[in-house]
């Protein structure tokens, strides 16, 4: 499940917006090797899950949830905090809008009903492409079901893309990329997945096939798929061969 954590103020390192997109820019990834620490273990979140993070009421930026240190460990300068969360694919979020903390009151709140996600993508709306995996419940693979938010929001299961990703793997099928062979260990097991028929043209449930619907992409090509009038995917596949070919 979707998480948003709303940073504490007026702390070492964390006086400003800014200090707090340096923190995730630089200082995590220097220090802890992306793992964010907590006074409590996170109870509702799985891999794959986003964690947003807002300071003073603005969303700063946001990471990919793959794992967690559950001992008590002492952690130089770490104090209570010793429960550690794992991040990939950190971005950095330049939000305007402000969140109502009537309706995200408290410090850990999770995406859970349509309020509140509604309140965040209500901030997010003009500042962030939305992919539907990143929108997701737990259900069988039978998906439809769509809602307005500020995007359609769609029924997911994550057994559906953990089968895609077992028949494709991590590479993009696009253009190839792997985060693994660029990261390192860090990149390991990332990458988005994407519908070839999307939902809203579908507009009923139906069974999901994850070897015929799903397809794995790289944020980049998941962008461009995205957008109005995007190429297809084959279409995308010889953008990419041919100038693989040019560069030869």
């Amino acid at each position: 499940m979707n998480l948003l954590f709303r940073l504490k103020k007026d702390i070492p390192n964390f006086y400003s917006i800014e200090d707090a997109k340096e923190f995730f820019t630089t200082i995590l990834h220097n220090r802890d090797n992306n793992y964010f620490y907590h006074v409590k273990k996170l109870q509702q979140i799985e891999p794959n899950d986003i964690i947003y993070f807002a300071y003073d009421g603005y969303i700063v930026a946001k990471g990919v949830f793959t794992g967690e240190i559950f001992e008590n460990f002492d952690r130089v300068g770490g104090g209570k905090y010793t429960q550690g969360h794992q991040l990939t694919n950190i971005q950095i979020i330049n939000a305007n809008k402000k969140l109502n903390y009537k309706i995200v009151s408290t410090r850990t709140k999770y995406l859970d009903n349509k309020d509140i996600i509604k309140e965040v993508y209500r901030v997010l709306n003009d500042k962030l492409d939305i992919y539907p995996d990143e929108l997701n419940k737990d259900k069988d693979f039978s998906e439809g079901n769509s809602e307005k938010v500020y995007v359609n929001r769609y029924e997911r299961d994550k057994k559906a893309r953990e089968a895609c990703l077992n028949h494709f793997g991590y590479n993009c099928q696009i253009c190839e990329f792997n985060f693994e062979d660029t990261y390192g260990n860090i990149g390991r097991n990332s990458i988005h997945v994407h519908h070839i028929i999307p939902l809203h043209k579908i507009g009923k449930s139906y069974k999901v096939n994850p070897i015929k619907d799903l397809i794995p992409v790289c944020p980049n090509c998941h962008l461009i798929l995205h957008k109005k009038n995007a190429p297809t995917i084959d279409k995308l596949k010889k953008y990419f061969k041919n100038k693989n070919r040019k560069r030869k």
